[in-house]
């Protein structure tokens, strides 16, 4: 499970690399690299700590590619809010996988389902409300009410998703 996960980060940051403009690619690789090389020692170490800090240097990698290349509404938004999520989330469960003593068999198996359902619900939600932000694109204060609240609603899905893997019990 940690495996997929390193994966997954690399394979995000990666295409974040080939995706980012002229302006943006050095940097973009640059944290993309870092996220990518610290979700392997986090979760080498076992630690859950930095996990959301590795998992937010890949969001700040789009982010960097949102403000240099400066893109009007960017589709891929949904696509890299998902892959952040599975990628916490299979972080998170490879390191209680190690340490948790389960009364019952095929639990790790249902999480990992969990977290491919809550991702493509993710990229269902998330694709639904750019294709509804783009039909409405009237600019100004709407556009920005509605980013500040996609992007309220991704925090705040990943603080649920953190608090059901700490609060799961032991």
């Amino acid at each position: 499970i940690c495996s997929a996960a390193v994966f997954l980060a690399i394979c995000l940051a990666g295409w974040l690399g080939a995706i980012a403009g002229s302006d943006a690619t050095w940097l973009v690789v640059g944290l993309g690299t870092v996220a990518a090389m610290g979700l392997a020692a986090t979760l080498a170490v076992g630690a859950t700590g930095p996990i959301a800090g590795v998992v937010a240097l890949l969001g700040a990698a789009y982010g960097v590619i949102l403000v240099l290349d400066d893109p009007p509404l960017d589709g891929r938004a949904a696509i890299v809010g998902a892959g952040l999520l599975v990628i916490g989330e299979l972080s998170f469960l490879g390191i209680e996988a190690r340490v948790a003593v389960t009364d019952e068999g095929g639990g790790v198996a249902r999480r990992v389902g969990w977290v491919s359902v809550t991702a493509l619900l993710a990229l269902f939600l998330g694709g639904a409300l750019l294709a509804i932000i783009d039909l409405v694109r009237t600019g100004g204060i709407a556009i920005e009410v509605a980013g500040a609240a996609a992007a309220a609603g991704a925090i705040a899905l990943l603080v649920v998703a953190g608090r059901e893997v700490r609060t799961a019990p032991e």
